[in-house]
């Protein structure tokens, strides 16, 4: 009789759960789905800055590039209705820009979806990093995953600029995927990534979006100093080539144009593999570095007249070729690294501190000026695997 009646009393529980529903459900059409967050410099604030009426930056500008439903994007008067829009805010801390949305927008924002955060390049080299993702950090709606991307002119124009998809801010977010194919920008910079590198304060490198194309565009890196978390400077496409080959990261691949010694004809390199090993040398108070990259790859291309593309003496040309042009952009970014940001943006550090522990320690509170005075020899070797279909031009 007892186990009946708890067996009733059990189901009529069961039954007054299953009837709440989902007490917490926000219906779609009354939340505002952000894909993307930009950090600009309020315009005033720009110009005061830049004729030195003022030296520290007291508000930033904040944009929100909200989805619109598809429902809502009806086609009026012949004309599409775009699929997003971009709402500007201004305010002293990130969380006033936030608050401030409320007594503009009828829908509570979301982060749940958020693709990319774009900070301009006034904001990277004026603020610290670290306050302007400290909010996005602490939300609990954000994901570390997120990518970060900095931006040489205004974040609200990447924002509007046409792609091969129609919303900027997933078209941003699909292109920061497009690293492994080219060695013209560095690897992805995720949310957690960056603040476990703000966090350790050591130097790193952000995607860097190019203002200099209608559509947008990403190559080249923005290099972050990891003492103040701001950026100290910008390496471009080529720099970039070779802080990659420097990294030595694996899984990359890409194409080098090199010139053919015999014919100063072009040949074209596409990297399958990748191997670097950097050697630590400390000695008598001085330290240098050896690095020796090897590489694998296929000969792509060639527009060298009547030769053969099997001969020995033609692929070591080809070979050869390839090396010159690595070692001339590890070059350029040994230059723009040691001579002009005077900053170790490649690991060096991290090689020496693991070989040479009391070294290190000794060394790393002054390590960046210390880096840009390091002789660094660079050797390339490269082979070709493949060579394609082709024979001779001449047959």
């Amino acid at each position: 009789m007892r186990t009946a009646r708890r067996l009733r009393l059990l189901s009529a529980v069961l039954f007054l759960v299953f009837m709440t529903g989902c007490w917490d459900r926000v219906e779609i059409e009354d939340v505002g789905i952000v894909l993307g967050i930009g950090f600009d410099m309020p315009a005033n604030q720009e110009n005061g800055m830049r004729e030195g009426k003022q030296s520290k930056p007291e508000r930033i500008s904040m944009i929100h590039h909200l989805a619109v439903p598809k429902q809502f994007a009806v086609k009026e008067g012949g004309s599409g209705q775009k699929d997003y829009i971009n709402v500007v805010s201004e305010g002293r801390v990130v969380f006033d820009n936030i608050n401030g949305l409320s007594t503009r927008l009828s829908r509570t924002p979301s982060y749940e979806h958020l693709r990319v955060i774009l900070i301009s390049e006034e904001v990277a080299r004026s603020f610290d990093l670290k306050n302007i993702i400290n909010f996005l950090l602490r939300n609990p709606e954000t994901r570390r995953s997120i990518r970060v991307l900095i931006c040489e002119g205004k974040t609200k124009n990447e924002l509007e600029k046409k792609g091969i998809v129609a919303n900027p801010a997933i078209n941003l977010r699909g292109m920061t995927e497009g690293y492994r194919k080219t060695l013209r920008m560095p690897p992805i910079m995720k949310l957690g990534e960056m603040s476990e590198n703000l966090t350790k304060k050591e130097n790193f490198v952000i995607q860097w979006v190019s203002a200099a194309h209608e559509e947008a565009t990403i190559s080249g890196a923005a290099v972050i100093r990891g003492k103040d978390a701001k950026m100290a400077g910008w390496l471009d496409e080529e720099e970039t080539v070779g802080l990659n080959w420097l990294k030595g990261e694996r899984r990359r691949s890409g194409i080098i144009e090199g010139t053919d010694p015999k014919s100063g004809a072009s040949i074209i390199f596409e990297v399958h593999k990748i191997a670097r090993t950097i050697k630590s040398k400390p000695k008598d108070g001085h330290i240098s570095f050896d690095v020796e990259i090897k590489a694998e790859g296929r000969l792509r291309e060639d527009w060298v007249d009547l030769d053969d593309a099997f001969k020995e003496e033609f692929i070591s040309r080809a070979e050869r070729a390839a090396e010159a042009a690595i070692q001339t952009s590890i070059k350029k970014a040994l230059v723009k690294m040691q001579q002009k940001l005077m900053l170790d943006a490649a690991g060096f550090g991290k090689r020496l501190q693991i070989e040479y522990p009391r070294v290190w320690s000794k060394v790393k509170g002054k390590w960046d000026p210390m880096f840009s005075e390091c002789p660094i020899n660079v050797k390339v070797n490269v082979r070709i695997t493949e060579f394609g279909t082709r024979g001779s031009k001449g047959g």
